[in-house]
């Protein structure tokens, strides 16, 4: 029979050997990656022209970086090496918005059924704005073209407020609210993915706002609604974390009810073309000569280590003609940062 001490040691025997197993299997999957990334770079993949059919886009306008401090930049990926991409990318043409006969009877109709029936005040021939008198009162911004609106109330402001409100128990029911107020004011885009949507808790007290972990402890939820990945390239917006369509939801007496959102959406059409786009190492020297859009940094340090860079497409808060495609570079503290990828010969300055 196997004593304590030879089981022990056949048990730490069976560990070691196993480390050092796994420890070579690591070892082989880097060495395979370094091999692919050493042959793409050698030896690229041959592709048909790019197509370029809208002729020279205009250029990506991003808004003024988050930070104006100067970086120096490693690269710090576990390969050690900036990835390598194919050369060519697709753009996508954005539907155009254009006044339409009726609209603003059609937008009185879609508010009105909401609950915000008041008389239009007529802020520009596209905007108008409508408000909700019923507790908690709210008031609505709306393009009768685009669709698009902002939506605010003083409810947090009032001093009563914690006597009308209640903990939730989940989130759906938030989300619920959420969708169908866009539904019916404006639309909820099919091109939404529900399982990428991003959810803040907060409670309120003595007048604060203060986050929370725990869903049953809250009584204010905000939620972002992301669109869908294009062939597996992701969307990204100008804030990293959070979306131009969002909302603010509290749970008045067991009623979910939204008094804040943002609704600015534009529509991609399967329209599209192929473009020649930089590499990697172009990229990274527009970064590093300050050409990028920085998204996000939360740290001090100037050094920044890229740990990753990604394709992506850029979506902004100003319409735009075609979604096109940008890489991100992605580093310690949050950071984050865009770059153009299409090639400046098909971009006009």
């Amino acid at each position: 029979m196997a004593t304590l001490t030879i089981v022990t040691k056949r048990t730490r025997s069976i560990f070691k050997y196993a480390a050092i197993v796994f420890g070579y299997l690591f070892i082989v999957l880097i060495l395979i990656r370094i091999g692919l990334i050493v042959k793409e770079r050698l030896i690229p993949v041959q592709i048909a022209p790019a197509s370029v059919s809208f002729g020279r886009l205009p250029p990506i306008s991003f808004p003024t970086s988050k930070t104006d401090q100067k970086f120096t930049y490693s690269i710090d990926t576990i390969t050690g090496f900036l990835p390598v991409f194919l050369e060519q990318a697709r753009a996508h043409k954005i539907e155009e918005v254009k006044p339409q006969f009726l609209a603003l009877e059609m937008a009185r109709q879609k508010t009105g059924r909401m609950g915000f029936r008041s008389s239009e005040t007529k802020l520009s021939e596209n905007l108008y704005r409508w408000t909700n008198d019923i507790y908690p009162s709210r008031e609505i911004t709306y393009n009768i073209f685009s669709r698009d609106f902002t939506l605010s109330s003083s409810f947090l402001s009032d001093p009563l407020v914690e006597s009308f409100i209640d903990n939730f128990q989940n989130q759906d029911i938030a989300i619920n609210a959420a969708r169908d107020l866009m539904s019916g004011v404006a639309f909820f885009p099919d091109d939404i993915d529900i399982d990428l949507t991003k959810t803040l808790y907060y409670s309120i007290q003595d007048g604060q706002i203060n986050p929370e972990s725990n869903i049953t402890n809250a009584q204010l939820i905000r939620l972002d609604f992301f669109q869908k990945s294009i062939n597996g390239v992701p969307i990204y917006y100008p804030e990293v974390s959070t979306s131009p369509i969002n909302a603010q939801v509290v749970n008045i007496r067991n009623n979910p009810t939204v008094i804040q959102a943002n609704f600015n959406y534009q529509t991609i059409t399967t329209i599209n073309s192929t473009y020649p786009i930089k590499t990697v190492d172009q990229a990274f020297l527009e970064l590093k000569d300050q050409k990028a859009y920085i998204a996000s940094y939360f740290g001090e340090n100037t050094n920044i280590l890229i740990k990753n860079v990604t394709l992506g497409y850029y979506m902004g808060e100003e319409k735009q003609n075609y979604l096109m495609p940008i890489m991100i570079f992605e580093g310690n503290d949050g950071f984050f940062a865009y770059v153009s990828a299409i090639t400046d010969e098909w971009v006009n300055r």
